[in-house]
């Protein structure tokens, strides 16, 4: 039958003797079966509509024959081991950890010789159930459910896994193309004031200056301050730049540049008189040890007498870009921030903040002190019942 696909209608009848009719596309793969696919009933697909997904799925195979034999798809098993050496050099290392972390739920959830063809978008759907219920706690060494942001990463990463199997002419469509992602529930966001930043940079060590300075006056992420070489700040138009070197690459191989204000500026020239001659870093490898650095941020907050919050550098990068947002269209915070979408930058990192709540309320707080007033509460009196909103429209 070449690459033909045919259409064919199939009735069928139920024990109670009520029938029904559906259209199905058949056609041969490669080693000689024949493959279905149902397209639906006959009352709610016309012909004309079935006869143009028939023409499409036809198209499909002629320009991509590899597709026609989908039960010839390796196992999951195989399909990761060759995912993994192909996109090593694609991806950071631990971005690449965390997909191959998703592998393990992949191949815990669905066995490591099911083939990749098998999984239906229901199954996909079942595997996002048992990560959130925590079926799947046995895949890792540490048995601890997951969170919704973390079962919503792994299900990207199980999307972006069988979408490059798509792309790769191994699958005809991605069973995680329609399970969508858990919509992030909104958590208490602290900004961090300019009291409290004060109290701690005056407690803190030099190092510690510095990485607190690049993630609140630059919104520089950890890796990016701990990295960021002298030969990138450029004094004399007040700019630094991030960019990869030979041993470090910037999330999602971002590169950008940043602003220096004054107060990050004199912090940074203070640091480069002391720095050590022929020191390459701002901040000297080694000075803050990652593994001990929400460790050392408690400690610093209890000399400082600050409330220790979470995330201490990530809460100081939302904290610049919401204080950025305040004065810079959001297309050049996005840029600044190292975002591909403005999109990005407003959902995740920029907030309300308790100051702009102080501020809108500044007027509402005169109008209740002028009600309060004995002369108010006579000439309400006397006036009638609208005198007290005549003074509150006099006021705005």
């Amino acid at each position: 039958m070449g690459d033909s696909v045919s259409l064919t209608q199939i009735t069928k009848t139920k024990s109670n003797g009520m029938s029904y009719s559906y259209w199905v596309l058949r056609w041969f793969a490669t080693n000689g079966k024949w493959c279905s696919k149902s397209l639906g009933p006959v009352n709610k697909l016309s012909k004309r509509q079935a006869e143009k997904l028939r023409s499409q799925k036809q198209t499909e195979l002629q320009s991509s024959p590899g597709r026609r034999n989908v039960t010839g798809a390796p196992t999951i098993k195989d399909y990761l081991e060759q995912y993994y050496a192909n996109r090593r050099l694609e991806l950071a290392s631990g971005t690449l950890e965390l997909h191959m972390q998703t592998g393990r739920y992949l191949k815990g959830f669905f066995g490591e010789n099911t083939r990749l063809g098998n999984i239906q978008r229901a199954d996909a759907r079942a595997f996002k159930a048992a990560l959130a219920n925590g079926d799947l706690m046995f895949v890792n060494t540490k048995k601890r459910n997951l969170v919704e942001a973390t079962v919503n990463l792994h299900i990207r990463n199980a999307r972006k896994i069988f979408g490059i199997a798509v792309d790769d002419d191994i699958l005809l469509f991605n069973p995680f193309d329609k399970v969508a992602g858990t919509l992030p529930v909104p958590k208490a966001w602290h900004e961090v004031t300019d009291d409290e930043f004060q109290r701690l940079m005056t407690c803190a060590r030099a190092e510690w200056q510095l990485l607190l300075g690049l993630a609140r006056y630059a919104a520089l992420r950890r890796s990016e301050a701990l990295n960021l070489p002298w030969d990138q700040i450029d004094w004399e138009r007040s700019r630094l730049t991030v960019i990869a070197n030979e041993e470090w690459r910037p999330k999602d191989r971002d590169f950008r540049v940043v602003p220096i204000v004054p107060e990050l500026y004199a912090m940074l020239l203070q640091g480069f008189e002391k720095a050590h001659p022929g020191g390459s870093n701002v901040i000297s490898p080694n000075a803050i040890v990652v593994k001990n650095l929400s460790r050392e941020f408690t400690v610093l907050c209890k000399k400082a007498d600050v409330v220790r919050y979470q995330k201490p550098l990530h809460t100081l990068r939302k904290t610049c870009l919401t204080r950025w947002a305040r004065e810079y269209p959001q297309h050049v915070v996005a840029a600044w921030a190292g975002h591909s979408s403005t999109e990005t930058t407003s959902q995740f990192y920029l907030q309300v903040s308790e100051s702009e709540y102080v501020k809108a309320a500044g007027k509402t707080k005169k109008v209740a002190r002028l009600i309060a007033r004995p002369g108010i509460s006579a000439r309400k009196h006397k006036n009638g019942p609208n005198s007290q909103v005549n003074a509150v429209q006099a006021l705005t």
